[in-house]
């Protein structure tokens, strides 16, 4: 459930409470969205299935490895945990958070459509945004602020199409 919801200098602000990440965080609601979608949204995100979150935790992961063989350096010092191909994929979670949860006017209303930009170890710039469609993650990588709605392809720049 949104709490604290107000105007906002960007749209609609507020608070979640997030049973996954056991954190709160803060909210965005374009404002052409209406609140009670946006509800909506957080209730599909606050139970989120296994497989989407292990999908999540699999896309991270294969985002921070490419991270790190791009950057060429020895990344383990400084991130929470030691990353590698035999790290589990649900270890991930000890690396990155979500610090914004956002939802736009909905292209269909019929389905749930949000966006979250967290913070990582990896990638401290940039961060990583995870945009999910219905259940489904559409996009997983750096921050860019893309949609949930947008049509995605198989760019290799998407982590969800290395895993």
């Amino acid at each position: 459930m949104i709490k604290d919801i107000k105007q906002g200098a960007y749209g609609i602000e507020g608070k979640l409470y997030s049973k996954i990440f056991n954190t709160e965080i803060d909210v965005m609601i374009d404002d052409d969205a209406d609140i009670e979608y946006a509800q909506k949204c957080v209730e599909h995100f606050n139970n989120m299935t296994d497989k989407m979150l292990d999908t999540i935790c699999r896309g991270a992961k294969a985002y921070c490895l490419d991270f790190m063989e791009l950057a060429g350096g020895d990344w383990d010092e400084e991130l929470t945990i030691p990353v590698n191909f035999e790290t589990p994929a649900t270890d991930m979670l000890k690396c990155f958070k979500p610090t914004v949860f956002i939802v736009e006017k909905p292209a269909d209303e019929s389905k749930i459509g949000y966006q979250l930009e967290c913070s990582c170890d990896w990638e401290i710039e940039h961060g990583m945004e995870i945009d999910i469609l219905d259940d489904k993650v559409v996009y997983l990588s750096s921050f860019n602020g893309y949609s949930p709605w947008r049509k995605y392809d198989d760019n290799d720049w998407n982590y969800i199409n290395k895993i």
